[in-house]
């Protein structure tokens, strides 16, 4: 079976290479940690590469797939680094952007690099050269001929804030005969829900193994923006705006929002939009969703270019405080954003994406208004619809009525962002859960 993956894997890449070299050439992307990917020395390093970096250390190796898996990780290394101070870490991502996100939000890592391509030269390659103590999964990323050349090395597994979702568990129940296999080989399963539990169980996960920790992005979350004055000065918000912060958004969603705006600033024409596409590759395309519907917008990255909010308070305001919509194409900026919103809408969730992460703006004690598919995060939306902390709309005219309903109910919008907050502290401490049963992996 471990043959035919190789196989399929390889023919995958095979037939992919020119969409990938295509990509690689026009747009950049998979350039970058391209001889990481493939085993072959960091550009950076000479000689050994990361054995120079990492040889004779204890090492934890801590894959994420990219920014929420990353976002995620970021308490356990501080859990871990609390209770085991020896220990370094090494951070592996997919994603350039998650590459970004671990240089943010991770603390003193050892190392951050790409994952290696899941061949068994490559992957024993990387493992021979970076020798872990411990290799940990974010949120159920499985590659077969890494964790089980990792087990022949004896080196323990383990899967943390592990979750299954709809989709991915009807596609594993296709090859659940391989997937036990791969599953034996790993020591620790922290999943985030019962449900997450029972779908692991069911495909293969040896019962024993298998824990209900909850879900660790509850401890990672910030509950205060210390910057908070300075970053509306940047973003050129007064105290008289309404904010409406769209985050997290996908393609088909940007009409919605931009549609849903222009018609609440015909009741509130202090409302401002900061609109945050999930991927900050298509913001030439929301640009084009603006200027079809005559609506000034401006880069978030464009508005230190313009003249400074102090120098032109006495003029009556700049052109940064004048364009209503900003199109927000940083990253790792939306959760401090949302420290500035009036009203929150959380993307993913108007299409069929399945959602993204509602429990930033909560612990900020903002609404988090979201559409009817959260199948990514269903536990999540739970906890906050039954203890009134989150509002779901089954569609863009439900949307549309609780925007204006909780702007023209600020005590309302108040109650509802101090409930979500209070369920976020309520639910904490998945991460030293998790960090006791690693360490009894060691015992």
């Amino acid at each position: 079976m471990y043959f035919l993956y190789s196989i399929l894997l390889f023919l995958f890449l095979l037939f992919s290479g020119p969409y990938f070299l295509f990509r690689m050439i026009t747009k950049g992307k998979y350039k970058k940690g391209l001889k990481q990917r493939l085993g072959l020395t960091p550009p950076r390093y000479t000689g050994a590469g990361l054995i120079s970096k990492v040889k004779s250390k204890d090492i934890i190796w801590i894959h994420a797939v990219s920014v929420g898996e990353v976002i995620a990780a970021s308490p356990i290394v501080d859990a871990i680094r609390k209770r085991f101070p020896k220990y370094s870490f090494l951070i592996s991502t997919v994603t350039d952007t998650g590459q970004d996100m671990a240089r943010k939000t991770v603390s003193d890592p050892k190392e951050i690099i790409y994952f290696p391509l899941d061949f068994r030269w490559i992957v024993n390659k990387a493992l021979k050269s970076i020798k872990p103590k411990l290799f940990i999964m974010v949120e159920t990323e499985l590659w077969p001929n890494f964790i089980r050349e990792a087990k022949r090395r004896k080196i323990p597994l383990a899967i943390v804030n592990g979750r299954i979702s709809p989709g991915s568990y009807k596609g594993y129940r296709t090859i659940k005969p391989f997937l036990k296999r791969v599953l034996f080989n790993i020591d620790l399963f922290c999943m985030q829900s019962e449900l997450d539990e029972k779908r692991i169980i069911s495909l293969g996960a040896p019962k024993e193994r298998v824990h209900v920790t909850g879900n660790v992005k509850f401890d990672g979350l910030q509950t205060e923006v210390s910057d908070k004055e300075r970053l509306a000065e940047e973003l050129r918000i007064s105290s008289q705006d309404l904010v409406l912060v769209a985050g997290s958004t996908h393609s088909g969603e940007e009409e919605i929002i931009l549609d849903i705006y222009q018609k609440a600033r015909e009741e509130y024409p202090n409302l401002r939009l900061i609109l945050a596409p999930r991927h900050p590759e298509r913001i030439p395309e929301v640009e084009s969703l603006c200027k079809n519907r005559n609506l000034s917008y401006i880069r978030r990255s464009q508005l230190s270019n313009i003249q400074p909010p102090k120098a032109s308070r006495a003029k009556g305001g700049d052109q940064g405080s004048r364009i209503k919509i900003i199109l927000l194409d940083t990253i790792g900026e939306l959760a401090k954003v949302y420290s500035l919103a009036t009203i929150v809408f959380v993307g993913g969730s108007l299409v069929p994406v399945g959602g993204h992460n509602i429990l930033e703006p909560a612990t900020l004690g903002k609404v988090p208004l979201f559409g009817p598919y959260m199948h990514n995060f269903v536990e999540s939306a739970r906890l906050l619809i039954e203890g009134k902390g989150g509002i779901q709309a089954r569609d863009r005219e439900e949307l549309l009525e609780n925007i204006l309903d909780l702007l023209k109910n600020p005590e309302k919008k108040e109650k509802t962002g101090k409930s979500a907050q209070e369920i976020v502290k309520k639910h904490q401490g998945a991460a030293e859960r998790t960090v006791e049963l690693i360490g009894k992996l060691w015992e």
